[in-house]
């Protein structure tokens, strides 16, 4: 360890080149441009009740939303196949929900976070992507303030000058509502003395003209989707839809990274390989200078750009002549140290981060993994029966069957990962990854959750209810790496967690699966156990195609914080 001066890892792994996530990094990024609006930061579970997921977002029985085909449905312990009234939520709208339950009005909310879907992973599409979220609700606003709201936010992601437009769409949730698109970023320049777009194309070098392979020569790109919150909406969450307005906004933060950055291939995004963290581009995180341009990766599907130099031209406004929403923060180098400090997110947040620049600075590269987890994993980290971690939700409607329950640890993902990195040639990767980890649901049944009523406000005793049905889902940290002395280096990245969060980690030694007897320590904050990490046990390493050495970490971030709140009151 450093001085208490320093976030960083006292050593750096292997050749040292660490980075946290693009996708990470992007959330952060959308997060400060509305910090700088003046918008507070909104967390939410991602387990959640229907009722919050749906019922108040005026989703009845019958919206196609709910459908199984687009919709993981948390089982109830009572019998296979029933439903417990929970779901993986589908998008990050129940956060809205809970801060409009929550908050009295004049409201500014910004939300990221992790939605699931059924989907099948292929070049546009993961069964696990990130949102945002924008909510704002306050007296008078009108379709023109949320126009104002996404030029903004557009110019902020794409360059001075992007233009944006509205497309009439239908949303139960938002009336009007619209789809946003923006601007072809690859084609745009090509058509700079044709506004109309008739000749948006983009020239081959050895053939005629074709398409832009981008935008299909349409000049605009789906962005997301938007509205005026619908008054059903406002009443369910105790807001008067006679008194106050309220406008809503929603994008796929992998989509937005992939646009920016003329990215063709989701799975490129999500599926793991530390090559598109490390290549990526300058100025996608601040704490990589110099970093070299992303390369394609081996499906050749994947190709990458620098964004084009922005030039001026007219945003297509829902109002002529509306200027752009005037920031209501302070901004530039001044805003950047305050948000560097944590201003503007609560301590976990501004904690998460801080962890994600050391762990990176440490030389691990940040890998999100999937939730889903196959039970055989458990015996490959050889689990007793009656091992807590073998208790897990499961889905009614996995997308794999081999694939049904939900993690309770952050290592069978990040393992997986690591093996998957060494497959391809990656030499001596180093991982991490904050997530949350679920709980199971208490007892061996559920009891029906209410269902209230959605033309007014639930009482405080119903959405008591409701939060009590849902399970437990603390963030934890987890690190894996190969090589010598792996173990010893996976005790650092917790001691690095600690020391930013200021605990007082200890170390003792221990036996616990799926590490080695003799090299496993438990990690302890006052008589807490939080962890362990140490090398993996060789039985271990073996069944999941990881060499011998193979070493890992993982700690309750959550009960860490807990602890370290109570010490300093």
């Amino acid at each position: 360890m450093r001085s208490a001066s320093s976030d960083r890892a006292g050593s750096a792994p292997h050749d040292s080149r660490g980075a946290r996530h693009p996708v990470t990094v992007m959330a952060e990024q959308i997060t400060d441009v509305f910090l700088d609006l003046g918008y507070h930061v909104a967390e939410g579970p991602e387990v959640e009740a229907e009722w919050f997921a749906f019922d108040a977002l005026n989703m009845d029985d019958r919206h196609p939303a709910r459908a199984p085909e687009r919709t993981f449905y948390v089982e109830n312990p009572s019998g296979p196949g029933r439903r417990s009234g929970l779901v993986l939520r589908t998008h990050t709208s129940p956060v809205q929900v809970r801060a409009m339950l929550g908050t009295p009005p004049p409201l500014r909310m910004i939300c990221t976070g992790r939605a699931f879907r059924p989907d099948a992973a292929d070049a546009t599409h993961s069964p696990v992507f990130n949102q945002v979220e924008g909510l704002v609700v306050d007296l008078g606003l009108t379709m023109v303030d949320l126009k104002k709201t996404l030029d903004h936010f557009a110019t902020s992601m794409f360059g001075r000058g992007t233009a944006t437009r509205l497309r009439a769409r239908r949303f139960t949730y938002t009336d009007p509502s619209a789809e946003v698109d923006v601007e072809c970023a690859v084609c745009h320049d090509a058509s700079e003395g044709d506004p109309a777009g008739a000749s948006r194309k983009t020239p081959l070098a050895d053939g005629p003209e074709d398409p832009c392979g981008t935008c299909g020569g349409e000049g605009w790109i789906e962005w997301g989707g938007c509205g005026m919150v619908h008054p059903r909406v406002l009443a369910a969450c105790g807001v008067d839809p006679h008194k106050y307005g309220a406008f809503a906004f929603g994008m796929g933060i992998e989509r937005t990274l992939m646009l920016r950055h003329g990215l063709r291939d989701m799975r490129d995004v999500v599926d793991g390989d530390i090559r598109f963290p490390l290549g990526f581009p300058l100025g996608t995180d601040e704490s990589a200078p110099g970093r070299p341009r992303p390369r394609p990766l081996p499906r050749a599907t994947a190709t990458t750009r620098a964004v084009p130099p922005a030039r001026a031209i007219p945003a297509a406004r829902a109002v002529p002549d509306m200027e752009t929403i005037p920031l209501a923060r302070g901004h530039g180098a001044r805003s950047a140290r305050r948000r560097e400090a944590g201003g503007g997110l609560t301590r976990s947040q501004s904690l998460r981060r801080r962890i994600g620049h050391a762990l990176a600075g440490a030389g691990y590269v940040e890998t999100p993994g999937f939730p889903f987890v196959c039970d055989a994993v458990w015996d490959a980290f050889g689990l007793t029966a009656d091992d807590p971690r073998r208790a897990t939700l499961t889905l009614t409607n996995p997308i794999s069957p081999r694939e049904p329950s939900l993690r309770t640890t952050l290592l069978p993902g990040l393992l997986a990962a690591l093996g998957l990195n060494l497959t391809r040639g990656n030499h001596a990767p180093a991982l991490f990854e904050q997530g949350a980890v679920f709980a199971p649901l208490p007892g061996d049944s559920l009891s029906p959750l209410p269902l209230p009523r959605t033309d007014h406000r639930p009482t405080d005793d119903q959405i008591a209810a409701l939060d009590a049905a849902i399970p437990v889902q603390p963030r934890h940290l987890a690190a894996a790496l190969t090589g010598e002395s792996s173990w010893a280096r996976a005790v650092d990245a917790a001691r690095t967690a600690a020391h930013i969060m200021g605990a007082g980690l200890v170390t003792r030694p221990t036996e616990y699966a799926p590490w080695l007897p003799g090299r496993c320590l438990e990690l302890l904050v006052g008589e807490s156990v939080l962890g362990h990490a140490g090398e993996l046990r060789a039985g271990t390493a073996q069944a999941l195609g990881l060499p011998s050495g193979t070493s890992a970490m993982e700690i309750d971030l959550t009960a860490m914080e807990r602890l370290t709140d109570l010490g300093s009151r």
